[in-house]
């Protein structure tokens, strides 16, 4: 069987075109290659997921969170983990979180500036197992995380979370409710990333 190729001339900015070649000559590898092994790997992951530059995102943000010091651990054996630990260790995990988000949102606001949508997708790398949303309330945003099996303790982990999250993202936290799997967060934001 004999497949025909043909060459397809495609334009694009030269902006793009000088990143690519940068990090094409960073990576050795000559300019047309390394465009075409970028687009194969991103056909390749928009098989299963349409939405590629979430995907993108949020690789790149697990990648900055790995080397913030942040581990994936299975989510149950986490959960009785953080039960199980004697109040003063547990403040100073409580500590740590706060230092760890803050560093990390401050990383994310200068890599996708500060707007709602980074925070989405930070607080969606950081607690997998809750569902996000951000809902417009007048001049200010609802910021709702929760989920069903959260222990109060992963939960109060979330919050301290947020809450350093949305200081380094410029997000002014007006109000904050917690109950057992549920933060709601009332924001006002400078820009809008909707």
């Amino acid at each position: 069987m004999v497949i025909l190729s043909a060459k397809r001339f495609i334009p694009i900015s030269e902006s793009t075109l000088s990143v690519a070649a940068k990090l094409a000559e960073r990576a050795g590898i000559p300019l047309r290659e390394f465009i075409e092994s970028v687009l194969a790997e991103v056909l390749k992951a928009m098989q299963f997921r349409s939405n590629i530059i979430e995907v993108i995102s949020l690789s790149d943000m697990l990648d900055d969170l790995r080397r913030a010091g942040g581990v994936i651990l299975p989510q149950s054996f986490v959960y009785r983990l953080v039960e199980s630990l004697d109040e003063e260790v547990f403040a100073e995990l409580l500590s740590e979180v706060r230092r760890t988000a803050s560093w990390y949102g401050t990383l994310a606001k200068v890599k996708r500036g500060p707007d709602l949508e980074t925070l989405r997708l930070v607080l969606n790398v950081w607690f997998p197992d809750m569902n996000v949303s951000i809902v417009k309330g007048g001049n200010s945003y609802r910021v709702i995380a929760a989920s069903s099996n959260q222990p109060v303790r992963v939960t109060n982990l979330a919050r301290a979370a947020l809450e350093e999250l949305c200081k380094a993202l410029d997000l002014e936290v007006k109000d904050i409710q917690v109950s057992r799997g549920i933060i709601k967060v009332s924001v006002r934001c400078s820009t809008h990333g909707e």
